[in-house]
């Protein structure tokens, strides 16, 4: 009878939603993963004759499955905080290169090979646009991006450095930067070692500080800021602490250590005593050619209402000499009635030359003016204070971390508190996704329905935006999967009750023939 074939179409039909909906909730913790809805649709009709009216009499012979459709929605977003894991918001896929296939994924959680490839978690390569001394040029072909373990990043020479100082009027008592890092330190992006302890005191005032998770040097300074009886801040790679007492500072405790080897310190001695009325002094940190930091010394004194000289320092050992710190560069500062500098009226250059370690003399321009034109010393009736310092140089610098920006640049961070890019993650989008094939692993290939992908840059041209530090988790909906699955039950129980039904009239049809 041909009303088997209906009733078993049904049930085949229906065993292929079961399988789909089973395949689905077994994947609802998969990375990245999509759910699928399965789409039926009829067979053929045979037309058995016509009404009275005309109208055609037509029997269908079943069902089959018209698609099996994905669900290309996003998934939820997890924070991971594992600088490999990325996540996709939005449309597109990651370009993955499987032993010379090219697939696409939209599971990103990757990992580095000891060789410093990217790689997904079944071994293919992440591909993506090469940088090239921290320029990404994304008009070249892709290729397999690579993280390089040991990469370092080479020393700047200072060819600037600021001072933000005010210098009191009123010739009060002057605040002294009592303790000054030597040498390179530990970089203030840098993450603290966990409990790292930093105790100091200025003979009356004490001030504790133990670091916390991801504390970094720059924690430390806004605890210290926050302290009424203390300042600080950080040139380079070095710490300035001020007792606004005027008093030297003493530290007790000093455990700082850099979170990922336990190599770097923060060493700090004494560089300045506390100063007489009229007088102020404050260092600043500048780097040769060879990444060596050199701490120089601002000396300020009041000559005459609103006049004050200046002569900045260098130690002599920096130059091969003994004795005294050398003076590089001295003159003259001039104020108007309000408090500003009104003289010199431009960049103050400074040369330093013979330096003992070999490197390159040192032209350096002191900038007196931020970039708004707006003076950087200030003369006004309180204790002199040193607000911030700032140069343009660093030491050498070791990759420390690094992390995927929205545009899918990986931004590595050196220890020296540079950043520089190492590579740019690609994504790939199709005409019509739902042509895609499922090839396991999470992953997808192209094919004539699906057209061949166009590739670019993470959010442009219609292309998601990425997420470092997180995964898409499945867009599997349990709720909806389990309405389906009774849904899918009920059709398949509906289709046996039919074939029950049919061998039952067949039965009864035999059973006339046998009979007579």
């Amino acid at each position: 009878m041909a009303s088997f074939s209906v009733a078993l179409s049904g049930l085949n039909a229906a065993s292929v939603d079961l399988s789909s909906i089973s395949n689905d909730l077994a994947n609802m913790n998969t990375i990245g993963y999509k759910s699928t809805t399965t789409n039926f649709q009829d067979l053929f009709y045979q037309q058995i004759g016509s009404s009275a009216d005309g109208n055609s009499e037509q029997v269908g012979s079943g069902v089959s499955i018209g698609s099996i459709a994905s669900n290309f929605t996003d998934g939820s977003i997890t924070s991971t905080g594992v600088p490999t894991d990325v996540a996709i918001q939005g449309s597109g896929f990651f370009v993955v290169n499987n032993n010379g296939t090219q697939e696409y994924t939209r599971a990103g959680n990757f990992s580095v090979a000891s060789d410093g490839d990217l790689m997904t978690s079944d071994g293919g390569n992440v591909m993506g646009y090469a940088a090239t001394d921290g320029v990404v040029d994304s008009n070249t072909p892709i290729t397999a991006l690579n993280i390089p373990t040991g990469i370092t990043t080479p020393p700047k020479a200072s060819t600037e450095f600021t001072l933000a100082v005010t210098l009191d009027s009123s010739g009060g008592t002057d605040v002294s930067a009592a303790s000054q890092q030597t040498g390179t330190g530990i970089a203030a992006a840098t993450v603290l070692k966990t409990g790292s302890a930093f105790n100091f005191t200025d003979g009356t005032n004490n001030f504790t500080y133990t670091s916390a998770a991801g504390d970094t040097l720059n924690s430390l300074v806004t605890a210290i800021n926050a302290n009424a009886n203390f300042s600080a801040s950080v040139s380079g790679g070095s710490l300035i602490v001020n007792a606004k007492n005027g008093q030297g500072i003493t530290v007790s405790s000093n455990t700082l250590t850099d979170a990922a080897a336990g190599t770097e310190s923060e060493t700090l001695v004494p560089s300045a005593t506390p100063q007489q009325a009229g007088s102020f002094s404050t260092p600043v940190s500048v780097y040769d050619s060879l990444g060596d930091a050199h701490v120089l010394t601002a000396n300020f004194t009041k000559t005459a209402s609103n006049t004050w000289s200046y002569n900045i320092t260098v130690p002599a050992a920096d130059i091969g000499q003994t004795g005294d710190p050398v003076v590089v560069k001295s003159g003259t500062l001039d104020f108007n009635s309000s408090g500003q500098l009104i003289s010199p009226s431009g960049d103050v250059p400074v040369s330093i030359t013979g330096l003992a370690d070999g490197a390159g003399s040192l032209s350096l321009n002191w900038n007196l003016t931020d970039t708004n034109g707006n003076s950087l010393l200030t003369q006004v009736a309180s204790p002199s204070a040193t607000s911030s310092t700032q140069t343009d140089g660093y030491a050498s610098g070791s990759l420390s971390t690094y992390s995927v920006g929205s545009d899918g640049t990986i931004e590595g961070v050196f220890s020296n508190g540079q950043t520089l890019a190492l590579g740019q993650i690609a994504l790939a989008s199709f005409t019509n996704v739902q042509g895609l094939l499922k090839n396991g692993s999470n992953n997808y290939l192209a094919s004539l329905s699906s057209g061949q992908p166009t590739v670019g840059v993470p959010n442009t041209g219609g292309l998601g935006a990425l997420n470092g530090g997180a995964l898409e988790q499945s867009n599997v909906d349990i709720a909806t999967e389990f309405s389906n699955l009774i849904l899918a039950q009920r059709d398949y129980q509906a289709n046996a009750q039919t074939v029950t039904t049919l061998d039952q009239v067949s039965q009864y049809a035999i059973n006339m023939i046998q009979n007579g």
